[in-house]
């Protein structure tokens, strides 16, 4: 098509040039004849400028530009059969890092364990102390054997020292030193029986050592009699030991 506007443009101007150059021989031109041409010059020259503006403009960028269009017979278009023939671009995957193994000569960190804050921190209420049982009520009462106390101390007196054992003596026809006063809770809490038994044979000790510092041992074992007493006073809870002698 290009091609075509071209060459009409070109007979155009050939033909308008040839009317020119037939006449200007033949003819002088009047001033009259003169002003009738001027105006048909100017209408081929606005032709002429027409037919210009409608071809296409000659680029100048080079072949070896970027920009430069290629031609149509130029351009490779690949065939289904080249398309088939390509391969594929193919992704390059890239390489990982190996997995070092754990030897055994790493050592195996502790795992830290985490401090728990202030609001974590529950206060744990403290166990109530478990109630001491409640004490046993003190020992009270007439609840040791009387009779049992004297025989014991008795027998003691006779093997120990050798004195006679007179039943018969009482408070009102015999001598007897100070004895002992004990309580009941403090005999329960030292043996209770065996405590008043050992309380007897004490006097008995205290009794002898007491007339041997003024007569001697030989002299009181030869002519002393002994007899040992108890009795419980409820008013005070006590048991009082006494050893008569004459």
């Amino acid at each position: 098509m290009k091609r075509t506007i071209f060459c009409v443009a070109l007979t155009l101007c050939a033909a308008m040039l040839a009317g020119c150059a037939v006449q200007a021989p033949d003819r002088v031109q009047s001033p009259i004849s003169a002003q009738t041409e001027l105006p048909q010059m100017r209408k081929a020259d606005d032709a002429a400028e027409i037919v210009t503006a409608l071809l296409p403009q000659k680029e100048e960028k080079t072949e070896d530009s970027a920009d430069a269009l290629l031609p149509v017979e130029q351009v490779d278009t690949p065939t289904d059969t080249e398309a088939e023939k390509r391969p594929a671009p193919t992704e390059t995957a890239q390489p990982t890092a190996p997995e070092q193994p754990i030897t055994s000569e790493q050592p195996v960190m502790p795992t830290p364990v985490p401090v728990p804050t202030e609001e974590q921190e529950q206060t744990v209420p403290k166990a109530a102390p478990e109630p001491e049982p409640a004490p046993k009520p003190a020992a009270s009462g007439n609840i040791y054997s009387i009779a049992e106390a004297i025989r014991v101390g008795n027998e003691y007196a006779r093997a120990q020292y050798g004195v006679t054992i007179d039943t018969s003596m009482t408070a009102a026809n015999s001598s007897f030193f100070p004895g002992t006063a004990d309580s009941v809770a403090w005999l329960a809490e030292n043996g209770g029986q065996a405590a008043l038994t050992a309380a007897v044979k004490g006097n008995v000790d205290a009794t002898f050592a007491c007339l041997a510092a003024m007569d001697g041992a030989e002299t009181v074992s030869a002519y002393a009699r002994f007899n040992c007493t108890v009795r419980y006073d409820a008013a005070s809870d006590e048991y009082i030991v006494v050893v008569l002698y004459g």
